[in-house]
């Protein structure tokens, strides 16, 4: 026999080295799995420390699926992002299964990017495993099978899939591709082993047979591993036993191990249905399959006189078949008639009017793609907008490489075809995968939203592998060094490639180095550039970005939020609506700008308008709708606002946000009771969510729970430390009367910002009621001396005046404070309520009635103001406005003990003047 038919593979356990020679067991190669692991886990370290980066952000961090605010069976009917499979915004890629590890990475092992690529680079070493365990199948020398397998664990392309944490579905979507073969390559065998066990085992022995055009002579063995390779040598040589399958081993069947042929197909089709879940280009694992069976069979399919045994193989095809079929719908029920919908910046030659630009860079496309795992030099994590210039002549170079490549696989193809032994079949396997993996990124049957992704790359570099580790095998004694170097070579860029992607500056940066006139790359860093705050050079790339790019209305949009010149922000909002009417956020960004720029009846109006529109395209807009649910608030239009909120309540029902915006939106039109039970909601949703905490803790303040609002306090504090919350919890103490705990929340306020000076005047508040009142002076100096008009800060040194008998220094400050008041109505009211309390211990009662009058003007329900100036005008004989003020005040607090005696004695003196009767000014009582 030639190497090509000897038996390497742990599964093939006997074997005839000459006349004579017994079964040989092979021990399974334990060493080659340690290498593997060790090599994947090693290439792959340094990206252990990697942060969420590009789109694991709005997979994983922002995701309702991973985060669990949304339930396990919502995820089913998610897309890959969150967001329901029916929404029109949808991305529509399905990928249950992997957003499911991510949800359950999160829930045992935290949120720390560092476990999620750990797991990613453990499932990395798995495909290698599985790889491994393919390729003893085909009988191919342990050398070649470690080489291949060696060079895709340490192949650089894999990076995005391996260190980018989204690219897990591509991890799980091989792991079932590789097993699914696997599996069907077993159900070929059982078949096999079946007809062996049902066949003549009593075939002349010694005979010799012509085998391949190879003469075999099988000497006598009385054993019953000599009678089965025997038969399966006479099934070989007539065509019905495919060349590869092990026949001769023990039937596993007949043990009940691994059930039939027709269960094992089924789980074909099963990890094909599950591998799907993972990423959707796993169904073209069943291609591969049936691919895998006609390699096997292809030469008895040339036979007319072996149609006959050929029957299981159609059957398992039309198996096959009936299975992706049944897959294929049911992935397109979930699309429920709709498709994703992508635009020229994803896939510019799609855009293309014209059939010879489309043609041309498709089929140019797959090139590119050998070509970066040929040489794995210039990667990037994307390749959009102008990264690949679309072929729009016969005449470009490009199509010279196009006919190369189509050429050489050609070749390839026929070689492996004509070729025998087990490296035509790794050849034809290799093809098979490279090629059908491949398809559904080719654009042939539909259109892609991507360029090229190397991610995309990770399976169809399975068929790569196999091939050049078939190729290196070839090259005779250099094959060891030159594998050697090649690996060496690999693991050095792939060491190198994952520093990249650590942080996403780091990554943004790489892919400016790789494709400096990639617009959506000047984009994507203008963006981080924004969130970091360095916004001139996040207008530059902003710019830059459109330059390469003017159609590029995101970048627009953006833009226009940073520009100071309104005129020239608004001129790129409506640039980027221009381009692309169905811009919801240009919407709310000119909105916002009209309504800022001129608050105007008919500039509001414009807002609104401009909000319903973005609302028409992207109802589920939280900003948008918090927005015009205020505007319709302000103009009287309660139910419509009530309207927006409900639907989008109804839209995002696991939402917390969209439940925190609602409630608030209930409490300032004073539904308090609903507005808590959405703020309890949007906690249960997401106990973390700080906003939700803060406006809770202010309802329980407002309806005077304050234990429980001083606990949401603290579980807002401990989660982000904010000042203003923290004076609030502050001053919450100090309404209670817990003056210690008021003073040590206060003093550690005004550690992290010592320049609060509002939590200054409230720690001179709690030191005046300590009786610390040179501490309290002193304080509030401090602030009049940075701020001379501090109204809070003039009316507490005013009453520490007054309280210390200071009572012109008191009067003075009132009056300053009062006469120079900018603040909300409510509190210059108190501010001149003062100013009158002390003005009537001077018996200034003229100018205390005056300024009494101002407070109770400016806040009618200030009950103090109403019974002081009644006791003015009682005392000055003004009986009837005096009763009116008491009125007012007895409205406001029946049970005020002071109002009460002053009514009483009012009446009483009305009685001694009018002792017929009570006077008309009382008849309102």
């Amino acid at each position: 026999m030639d190497r090509g038919s000897e038996c390497t593979s742990h599964q093939c356990r006997a074997r005839f080295k000459s006349p004579g020679v017994q079964e040989r067991e092979y021990t399974p190669r334990t060493w080659m799995f340690l290498v593997v692991w060790t090599t994947g886990v090693l290439v792959y370290s340094n990206g252990l420390t990697g942060d969420f980066v590009h789109d694991d952000i709005s997979a994983i961090t922002t995701n309702p699926d991973v985060l669990g605010t949304s339930t396990v069976s919502q995820v089913f009917f998610n897309d890959f992002w969150g967001r329901s499979l029916w929404d029109s915004l949808s991305h529509k890629s399905y990928r249950p299964l992997t957003t499911l590890t991510f949800r359950f990475n999160r829930f045992m092992l935290g949120f720390t990017p560092v476990w999620f690529h750990l797991v990613n680079i453990l499932l990395h070493c798995c495909v290698c495993t599985l790889l491994l365990l393919l390729l003893q199948q085909l009988h191919l020398q342990h050398s070649t099978v470690l080489s291949a397998v060696l060079i895709f664990t340490t192949h650089p392309v894999h990076t995005e899939a391996v260190t980018g944490v989204v690219g897990r579905a591509d991890l799980l979507a091989c792991i079932t591709y590789l097993a699914a073969i696997i599996v069907y390559n077993r159900a070929i065998e059982r078949h096999y082993r079946n007809m062996e066990a049902e066949g003549d085992e009593g075939e002349d022995e010694g005979s010799a047979k012509e085998w391949n055009g190879r003469r075999v002579t099988l000497v006598a063995d009385p054993g019953t591993a000599g009678r089965a390779m025997w038969s399966a040598t006479r099934r070989r040589m007539t065509g019905i036993v495919p060349e590869g399958i092990g026949v001769g081993e023990e039937d596993e069947g007949r043990r009940g191990g691994g059930g039939g042929e027709w269960v094992l197909v089924g789980r074909t089709g099963v990890l094909a249905g599950v591998g799907t879940m993972c990423k959707e280009h796993a169904l073209t694992v069943l291609l591969v399959c049936a691919a895998w069976d006609i390699i096997l069979h292809r030469r008895s399919l040339c036979r007319l006189s072996a149609r006959r045994p050929l029957q299981p193989l159609f059957r398992r095809l039309f198996c096959l078949s009936a299975m992706g079929v049944v897959i294929l719908l049911l992935r397109l029920w979930m699309l429920r008639g709709s498709s994703p919908v992508f635009s020229d910046q994803d896939n510019p030659a799609s855009f293309s009017p014209s059939l010879l630009t489309r043609t041309l860079t498709f089929w140019y496309l797959p090139v590119l793609n050998v070509w970066v795992m040929l040489y794995p030099w210039r990667l990037s994590h994307d390749w959009q907008l102008g990264s690949i210039p679309l072929i729009t002549s016969l005449h470009d170079a490009r199509n010279i490489a196009s006919l190369v490549f189509y050429a050489s696989l050609f070749l390839l193809l026929r070689a492996g075809a004509l070729a025998k032994g087990s490296d035509s079949r790794a050849v034809l396997l290799g093809l098979s995968l490279l090629v059908f993996s491949f398809l559904p990124a080719t654009n042939l049957f539909f259109p892609v939203g991507f360029v090229m992704a190397e991610r995309i790359l990770y399976v169809p570099s399975l068929g790569y592998s196999l091939l050049m580790g078939v190729g290196v095998s070839r090259v005779g004694r250099v094959r060891a060094p030159c594998l050697l170097l090649l690996l060496l070579v690999f693991s050095c860029r792939t060491l190198h490639r994952n520093t990249d992607w650590n942080t996403r500056e780091t990554l943004f940066l790489a892919g400016l180095r790789t494709l400096p006139h990639n617009a959506k790359m000047h984009y994507n860093f203008a963006n981080l550039q924004k969130d970091l705050g360095n916004l001139e050079r996040a207008k530059f790339h902003y710019r830059k970005a459109i330059r390469l790019w003017p159609g590029h209305w995101s970048a627009h949009n953006n833009l226009g939020t940073l520009l100071i010149n309104t005129s020239l922000a608004e001129r790129h909002f409506q640039l980027a609506l221009k381009v692309h009417p169905q811009h919801s956020h240009a919407y709310y960004n000119l909105a916002t700008l009209r309504h800022n720029l001129d608050r105007k009846e008919g500039r509001v109006a414009e807002a609104m308008a401009l909000l319903e529109e973005c609302l028409r395209y992207d109802t589920t807009n939280r900003d948008a709708v918090s927005v015009l649910s205020g505007l319709y608030v302000d103009a009287g239009r309660l139910q419509d606002a009530h309207r927006l909120y409900v639907a989008l309540v109804v839209a995002r029902a696991s939402d917390p946000v969209v439940h925190n915006n609602y409630a608030a939106f209930l409490h300032r039109i004073g539904h308090l009771e609903t507005a808590l039970r959405h703020y309890k909601l949007a906690l249960s949703l997401d106990p973390h969510q700080w906003v939700a905490l803060v406006n809770t803790a202010r309802l329980m303040t407002t309806l005077n729970r304050h234990h429980q609002a001083i606990a949401l306090y603290k579980r807002a504090l401990a989660i982000a430390w904010e000042a203003e919350v923290g004076e609030s919890l502050g001053k919450l103490y100090l309404s209670t009367g817990s003056l210690q705990d008021s003073e040590v929340v206060f003093t550690i306020v005004l550690k992290h910002d010592p320049n609060m000076l509002s939590s200054v005047v409230c720690l001179a508040r709690v030191n005046f009621q300590q009786r610390n009142y040179e501490q309290s002076e002193q304080l509030l100096r401090q602030v009049l001396l940075q701020d001379p008009g501090h109204q809070e800060a003039l009316l507490q040194l005013s009453l520490l005046y007054a309280h210390t008998n200071r009572t012109h220094d008191a009067l003075l400050l009132a009056h300053q404070a009062a006469h120079n008041c900018s603040r909300p109505p409510t509190f210059c009211a108190h501010l001149h309520a003062h100013h009158a309390d002390l003005l009537t211990d001077r018996h200034s009662t003229e100018e205390a009635a005056q300024s009494y009058l101002l407070a109770v003007e400016l806040e009618p329900t200030l009950t103090h103001a109403h019974v002081n100036l009644g006791a003015l005008y009682h005392t000055q004989g003004d009986y009837g406005r005096a009763w009116r003020h008491y009125l007012t005040a007895h409205g406001q607090e029946p049970s005020n003990s002071l109002l009460l005696e002053n009514m009483e004695k009012l009446r009483r003196t009305q009685q001694l003047q009018h002792p017929s009767g009570v006077p008309h000014c009382l008849n309102k009582s």
